[in-house]
């Protein structure tokens, strides 16, 4: 993909992979809305933040009506919007459960199928899913997340199957320990974890690979870590 005026939506923009994602891709010439409840400042004039609680449908669809008045469609969406509570299955909080799952798997779900109509309509865009490397393997205290990520990746899976026939291509990156806010840990040197802004590019090296080329699936994890 292009992405020389393309629109493109970024969830989970204030911080980590999606604050970085979002300055590449003004850079590289984007028009890009960043969904988060955190005020997320881009020094880019083609930047705006639309605050949203991906865990409302109100709040997507709000998002969603107010890019819809500007543009006739949204050329590139990352669902990257996310959080983790682990802990055994029994200490976890139904409420706690229905957070995460709300949070990192319906509103991928919620955000995809705003975009899906106008992508269809041109015969082309790309989503990318933000998920895990506890998407592919469950680990013990991870119970609710794996279980979100595990989601995540089966709706990939499906979706790219669903759309792949008008030209859409839909992709989910399953990153392993990163240095962001989100994990902060359990004295792991952080030198040896990945950079945000590693896997920020990553990911719009996957977009701008041409558009006939569908990367599916795929896996980056620190070399010296699981």
């Amino acid at each position: 993909m292009d992405l020389k005026g393309k629109v493109a939506v970024v969830t989970g923009s204030s911080s980590g992979i999606g604050f970085d994602l979002c300055g590449l891709l003004t850079q590289k010439g984007c028009v890009v809305y960043g969904f988060s409840r955190r005020r997320t400042i881009v020094d880019n004039k083609d930047f705006t933040w639309l605050r949203t609680d991906v865990t409302r449908q109100e709040d997507i669809d709000r998002s969603f009506d107010t890019i819809f008045s500007r543009h006739d469609r949204v050329d590139l969406l990352v669902n990257n919007a996310g959080f983790g509570v682990f802990g055994d299955v029994e200490t976890i909080l139904p409420e706690t459960w229905v957070r995460l799952i709300a949070t990192n798997l319906t509103a991928t779900f919620l955000c995809t199928r705003r975009v899906v109509p106008g992508m269809k309509a041109v015969q082309g865009g790309t989503i990318v899913n933000v998920s895990s490397i506890a998407g592919k393997k469950g680990f013990r205290g991870g119970s609710a997340y794996c279980a979100s990520k595990f989601g995540i990746n089966g709706f990939s899976q499906a979706v790219m199957e669903e759309l792949r026939d008008y030209g859409i291509r839909v992709c989910s990156v399953n990153p392993g320990l990163t240095d962001t806010e989100f994990y902060r840990g359990d004295g792991v040197d952080p030198e040896q974890l990945m950079k945000s802004q590693e896997l920020a590019a990553l990911i719009v090296s996957l977009i701008e690979l041409p558009d006939a080329m569908l990367p599916d699936e795929i896996q980056v994890r620190p070399i010296k870590l699981d």
